[in-house]
């Protein structure tokens, strides 16, 4: 009985693991992007410094014989709290939340016998507005944003902030949030 108490609980926590792995090389990935992008925006200002008269960024992919120009307005929108560093963003954290959703909560409900309705999170349950707010309305704020509690810092029902903090802060509960979760399902 011990042995197999022992092997449950060891699969609950490599199940927990691949989660927390997971989430970190979703971050990582953020992390990548969101430099890429003010490192586009320092490239092109340094270029401009000394070619006055460059109007456009142009990213040429070979493979797909594809350019992409961007003008000076779009690229400053690669500053903190532009459209494209809201867009990565919030890309991120509902990843993160479908991660949760339609992946781990599964794993965890088969593993200790329950439906996956019965494996709760208030944490995810937050996540799961902003997501809304970012997949449902276009990055915007959802009227529901006023039910945060832990993750107030993220905004209210007229402004949802997108930035690198909230994406940090968020990274770093989740974390948490599985660790919590480790200690609730482990034993099962």
């Amino acid at each position: 009985m011990f042995s197999r108490y022992n092997s449950k609980s060891r699969k609950m926590e490599n199940i927990l693991q691949s989660f927390k792995d997971e989430i970190e090389e979703l971050f990582k990935a953020y992390r990548m992007a969101h430099f890429s992008l003010y490192n586009m925006k320092s490239t092109y200002y340094n270029f401009k410094i000394s070619n006055p008269e460059i109007e456009n960024f142009v990213l040429e992919d070979e493979d797909f014989n594809n350019l992409v120009r961007f003008n000076e307005k779009e690229i400053n929108k690669n500053s903190e709290g532009g459209s494209y560093q809201r867009i990565i963003a919030g890309s991120t954290i509902a990843m993160f939340f479908n991660i949760w959703e339609d992946k781990y909560r599964k794993i965890i409900a088969e593993k200790v016998g329950v439906k996956k309705d019965d494996i709760k999170s208030d944490f995810f349950a937050e996540l799961r507005l902003i997501r809304q707010s970012v997949t449902h309305n276009n990055f915007q704020a959802i009227r529901d944003l006023k039910r945060l509690d832990k993750l107030s810092f993220v905004g209210d029902p007229t402004h949802l902030k997108l930035s690198s903090f909230e994406v940090q802060k968020i990274y770093e509960e989740l974390v948490k949030e599985i660790d919590q979760i480790a200690s609730l399902y482990s034993a099962h």
